[in-house]
């Protein structure tokens, strides 16, 4: 005779088994014939009773497995009689029935402990109850490897649409060469010297605002109206005319790289003449700004009194560090631009 879990299992369609099967961590269950996951659920679910029980979903059928046994007194199966004295016996038989069921009747009411003892077994949900927690750590793992899973396809789809990589390669690329060097260090010079050349004015003050906290500020804007006089003209043009006229005139015309040119041999050239040589050459460029940077800054060369001490003092100071900071930019050229030639080699 099936039992009333079984039946209530059978009852129910394949999908909401395999639901009951992934609760209740059943292993093994994708394979299972429908009759076949009715009975190995059945099995599993009753072994493990007091892991499950407290799962809400599964509360159907524990109240099932767990409700008390019908009392009832088992029919007997009466011996074949002879067709002359079926009727008599059937009578007989009838009578008997009755009288065994107003004997259970009686019995019932006058032992009620007995259905009170079922009762007793059936297991109370305790207020420490764990249902909250997963069925089994093998579950948590695959939730948590599931979420880290989507959470990386996320951020890895957000870095790829941002272009972030593209730019930063773009960037690096365009870093990596000593013509990049060579122009951040000027650019650095030029700020310095426009910081010390150009004088901020005061414009406005903005009052306070008292609601947000904010305290007052004042506005200066640059004041461009020096651009008309000599006093920023004259150390600009002695600036640009170290750091970048004389310096490129000497590595134009003393270019090392047409040299190492035309020595290649003709498989050699017509690959190079592809690329074509430097107009410039870099290691020239800051050998010849360092000497022409510590002849005028540090010792006070005037090109023949075309330049004022002022203006030569004054870019000295505008630039950091100094003539020492425009040798070192030189010399942080030089290697630059050596190791770039090694590379090439």
């Amino acid at each position: 005779m099936a039992s009333s879990t079984t039946t209530y299992l059978r009852n129910l369609r394949k999908g909401e088994l395999t639901e009951f099967a992934e609760i209740s961590d059943l292993k093994e269950y994708a394979d299972l014939k429908k009759s076949e996951l009715e009975a190995a659920l059945d099995k599993h679910l009753r072994a493990n009773s007091s892991i499950f029980s407290g799962e809400k979903r599964l509360g159907d059928y524990y109240k099932r497995l767990f409700q008390p046994a019908r009392v009832s007194s088992p029919v007997k199966k009466e011996p074949k009689a002879e067709t002359s004295s079926a009727a008599s016996e059937e009578k007989k038989t009838t009578r008997r029935r009755k009288t065994s069921t107003e004997a259970d009747d009686t019995e019932t009411e006058k032992t009620p402990a007995s259905t009170t003892a079922i009762a007793a077994r059936t297991p109370a949900r305790s207020p420490l109850s764990f249902s909250s927690l997963p069925p089994s750590p093998a579950v948590v793992t695959d939730a948590i490897d599931r979420q880290t899973t989507i959470v990386r396809e996320k951020v890895s789809d957000a870095w790829t649409k941002s272009g972030i990589s593209q730019r930063s390669d773009a960037l690096r690329s365009a870093l990596s060469s000593v013509k990049s060097i060579e122009t951040i260090i000027v650019l650095l010079e030029l700020v310095s010297l426009s910081y010390e050349l150009i004088p901020l004015r005061y414009l406005t003050t903005f009052p306070a605002v008292d609601t947000i906290a904010t305290p007052e500020f004042s506005v200066k804007m640059p004041d461009l109206f020096v651009l008309i006089t000599g006093a920023f003209w004259a150390p600009f043009l002695l600036w640009a005319l170290t750091s970048l006229a004389l310096p490129l005139t000497v590595a134009y015309f003393f270019n090392l790289s047409l040299r190492s040119q035309a020595s290649h041999s003709h498989s050699t050239r017509r690959a190079s003449a592809t690329a074509g040589p430097a107009t410039f050459d870099p290691l020239v460029y800051n050998i010849a700004k360092a000497l022409i940077s510590y002849l005028v800054y540090a010792n006070h060369f005037t090109f023949w009194d075309v330049f004022s001490h002022f203006s030569v003092e004054k870019v000295n100071v505008s630039i950091p560090g100094q003539w020492p900071g425009l040798v070192t930019g030189s010399a942080i050229g030089i290697l630059t631009s050596l190791y770039e030639a090694i590379l090439k080699k």
